[in-house]
């Protein structure tokens, strides 16, 4: 009895195993929000790390462990952000491309090596921008049986960062006009002062 149990644990682990390779590892989410503010004013946010601890979930509120490292430029190309922690786990962002149509990321989550791609882009939506997330990448062998839960995990992080950027940017006061020069400097006389 005892042998015949084991034969069809044995059976049953090399089913879920090959089920397991054959299931699909990419994931992709995405996820999009409407701020009333022209791109110019949310490129700052998103094209910073920094400032995603002002609007992202991932923060030391979720993991008041996490040790966060920054490198590189503060903002756009080349900016670098690396997490430790027991919650967050491990990772790295790296911004590869910054402008007013988005701003696009590498990451490396769990891993030494870029594994997920994501991008904020910003679509101009009258006089405000469609902020659309999306991130795709692929799990490790046998990370199919996950991949519903990790898209489904993503995509509340997604919603609940975008509505985030959103408050931060609305809440910020638009930029000031320049004052008009005055007349001597229009005409090109020298400073009377």
């Amino acid at each position: 009895m005892l042998k015949r149990v084991a034969q069809l644990l044995l059976v049953l682990v090399i089913v879920l195993g090959v089920v397991g390779l054959l299931l699909p590892r990419q994931w992709h989410v995405e996820r999009s929000i409407r701020i009333d503010a022209p791109p110019e004013r949310v490129l700052p946010f998103v094209a910073n790390l920094k400032r995603w601890q002002d609007w992202a979930v991932w923060t030391k509120a979720m993991d008041p462990k996490v040790v966060n490292t920054w490198g590189g430029p503060d903002e756009g190309p080349g900016a670098r952000w690396q997490w430790l922690g027991p919650v967050m786990g491990r990772g790295a962002m790296t911004v590869t491309a910054a402008d007013l149509t988005g701003v696009s990321i590498d990451e490396a989550i769990e891993a030494d090596q870029v594994n997920a791609r994501g991008r904020l882009a910003f679509t101009p939506d009258g006089q405000g921008t469609r902020v659309t997330w999306t991130d795709d990448g692929t799990l490790p062998v046998m990370g199919g049986y996950f991949r519903g839960m990790i898209e489904q995990m993503l995509g509340t992080n997604f919603e609940k960062g975008l509505e985030g950027l959103k408050a931060l940017v609305e809440r910020q006061p638009p930029p000031q006009p320049l004052p008009p020069p005055s007349s001597l400097e229009r005409l090109g006389a020298p400073d009377a002062g």
